[in-house]
């Protein structure tokens, strides 16, 4: 069976909760806007790491759903507004938000889901400074979240980035959301201290694996499974570990090549390809792949010390997934 499959009773559970927060009332475009990308599908992986971590340490996966929905909202609150700011126009196979329902509607919806976020939160059954924790908890990552999206911009106008920049890039901007669905799991499950930093650890590890396979899906991927266009990255200008890597290493024709073409926003398919083939040449694509499996192995060593039960084995499982999916 299928790891995603598996677990369909759980990943029903979340979204049967998210629909019900995100019911249509009026004014009815402002909430039907905000319902597109969240129930449009996505991988649920946030609300999935959150409840294994909760099991791993011998919790009820249950309790944990309104935190899940919490994080799964926030995740598509981001989507929406960095949609808008890269002016994607594709986004889970379906029209982003802002070019079905315009930008101001979607910069509303984004907000609705922000909001909805926290009413979720309000769902939880549990003591109430553990609910202050996981308040804190949540409004931190969200922090590191804007904080990771104003880097990644202001890249956008560089040509010296270093890895390291990169790295401390995605470990605010998709890195943090992960060890919060994590942390928090470990949290509402009653996890020891040193069980939940271990979650919080793998969850920041995966996330790191999972950001750097997906800036690597954006230029080898396929459109039909990806879900959007591929080669946007190229297109909007963006330094990815790939990026970066080629323009170190590249001499100094093929590095004029890619600055020619990066940031163009009408780039061709051709364009992309020949992008592409300049990555190949030089180890660029095949240096990001070891890097996001580098990371990966980190996010199973974290998980050494916890119990060996089913649940563990299932968050290994996922970091595999996070790096052989296709979208």
């Amino acid at each position: 069976m299928d790891l995603m499959e598996r677990f369909g009773e759980r990943i029903e559970e979340v979204e049967r909760e998210m629909e019900r927060l995100l019911e249509i009332k009026k004014p009815e475009n402002l909430y039907v806007a905000a319902r597109h990308l969240p129930l449009a599908g996505g991988k649920r992986l946030r609300p999935l790491i959150s409840i294994l971590s909760a099991e791993v340490v011998g919790g009820e996966w249950r309790k944990v759903v309104p935190f899940s929905v919490s994080l799964e909202l926030l995740h598509n609150f981001t989507l929406v507004h960095d949609d808008i700011m890269d002016r994607s126009t594709m986004r889970r196979g379906v029209e982003t938000v802002h070019v079905k329902f315009g930008e101001d509607t979607a910069i509303i919806a984004g907000d609705i889901l922000f909001a909805k976020a926290y009413e979720s939160l309000h769902n939880l059954d549990v003591d109430p400074v553990i609910f202050k924790r996981l308040n804190l908890l949540l409004t931190t990552c969200i922090e590191e979240i804007c904080e990771g999206q104003e880097i990644d911009m202001e890249f956008e106008g560089r040509t010296d980035i270093t890895e390291e920049e990169y790295i401390e890039m995605i470990n605010k901007k998709t890195a943090a959301l992960f060890s919060c669905s994590a942390e928090g799991g470990g949290i509402i499950g009653g996890g020891k201290d040193e069980e939940v930093k271990a979650l919080s650890r793998y969850g920041r590890y995966f996330g790191l694996g999972f950001q750097i396979w997906d800036d690597y899906l954006d230029l080898k991927g396929s459109e039909r499974e990806f879900g959007k266009r591929i080669g946007n990255d190229i297109r909007e200008g963006k330094k990815t570990l790939m990026i970066i890597h080629a323009l170190s290493n590249a001499d100094q024709r093929d590095r004029e090549k890619i600055l020619s073409i990066l940031g163009k926003k009408d780039a061709s398919n051709e364009d992309i390809k020949e992008i592409v083939e300049i990555l190949e040449r030089i180890g660029s694509l095949d240096y990001a792949k070891e890097r996001a499996m580098e990371f990966s192995r980190k996010a199973k060593e974290s998980l050494s010390n916890l119990q060996n039960n089913e649940a563990r084995s299932s968050l290994e499982e996922l970091v595999d997934y996070s790096i052989s999916r296709r979208r």
